[in-house]
Formats: structure tokens, C-alpha cells, sequence
């Protein structure tokens, strides 16, 4: 029998999925012209993705040197950073702020189409995940916790999750500096 966790998790995920999908392959407006916030919201997002890299190693880090307390703080930030960016991203799609790559088509077809590729995949994996440890370092007394699937899922969703941000992060490089 699934654990409360996994079932929130579970209905959390599918949820999530279908709000995501809905936006990225359901009807659009185009984006208004000039619009500020859809101008600004690529540099935010990116800007979020690269602090949430450095707070998720560290509290990788925390966990590793046994400062528990530390570890959940740090995981925590991570996910309102997480947080903050979904937002940020269905903002910008909801606006109609989607961008094409427009530098060279080798860069595109070698290395811009494989990292989005891979970061999307990732992204996909790592929402159950992320949202399995939250559920249970959140409800869970640190001795309960350590009698679940919590650390072994974090190594995980920490490996995924990380790589995903990282590889965001250089394709927004790639489509607004290249």
C-alpha cells in the first residue's frame, strides 16, 4: 500500500502536469507588445535557477556534515525558489512570452536542442521527486524521516534536479546571448 506521501505526491505531480501542459501545448494569445514583465521574466527565472543551485548544494552539503536543521532551512529556500520560478514561468507563458532560437543552426541542433531536451526531461522526473522529500521532511519528525524513502529519493532529486537548473540556466544563455 502507497504511503500518504506518495499519494500527495502522486495527485501534486498529475496536477502539475496538466497546468504545465495546458500552457505549453494549449491555446495562445499572442504576447502583448513591448510587454515589460515578459521582457524581464527570462532574466528573473534564469536569475532564480542559478541561486537555487548553490541552495541546493549546500544543503546537499548540510546533510552531508549531519546539520539537519541546517539541511531542512537551506531545502526549504530551495523550494519557494522552486516555487517562485513556476510561477514565473506560468506567467510568462500565460503572457505569451515564448522565444526561439536564433543563433546558428549547428549551435542549435549540438548543443541548444540536446541540453533543452535534457532539462526538460529532468525537469519532468524531478517534480515527484522534489515534492516526495518536501511532503516528508516537512510532516515528518527527523526520526520518522529517516525511516522512509527521504534520503535515498533526495540523492536523486538533488542530481536531477540540480543538472535541470544548470542546463536551464545555459539555455537561457544560449537564446539571449547568442
Amino acid at each position: 500500500m502507497p504511503s500518504k506521501h506518495s499519494l500527495i505526491t502522486l495527485v501534486a505531480t498529475l496536477a502539475s502536469y496538466a497546468v504545465l501542459g495546458y500552457l505549453l501545448l494549449g491555446p495562445r494569445s499572442p504576447p502583448a507588445p513591448r510587454n515589460p514583465l515578459v521582457e524581464i521574466l527570462p532574466h528573473a527565472i534564469a536569475a532564480v535557477n542559478a541561486a537555487n543551485i548553490a541552495v541546493i548544494l549546500s544543503g546537499y552539503t548540510a546533510i552531508r556534515r549531519k546539520r539537519v536543521r541546517r539541511h531542512k532551512i537551506l531545502m526549504t529556500a530551495s523550494f519557494i525558489l522552486i516555487a517562485s520560478f513556476l510561477l514565473m514561468y506560468i506567467t510568462r507563458l500565460y503572457l505569451g512570452g515564448v522565444k526561439e532560437f536564433a543563433g546558428p543552426a549547428i549551435i542549435r541542433d549540438l548543443v541548444y536542442l540536446p541540453a533543452l531536451g535534457i532539462h526538460l526531461g529532468l525537469s519532468i522526473v524531478s517534480v515527484p521527486l522534489v515534492l516526495y522529500n518536501v511532503l516528508t521532511g516537512w510532516t515528518l519528525d527527523v526520526g520518522t524521516v529517516g525511516k522512509t524513502k527521504h534520503r535515498a529519493v533526495g540523492r536523486w532529486a538533488v542530481r536531477a534536479w540540480t543538472v535541470s537548473l544548470a542546463l536551464g540556466v545555459l539555455v537561457y544563455l544560449l537564446l539571449n546571448y547568442l
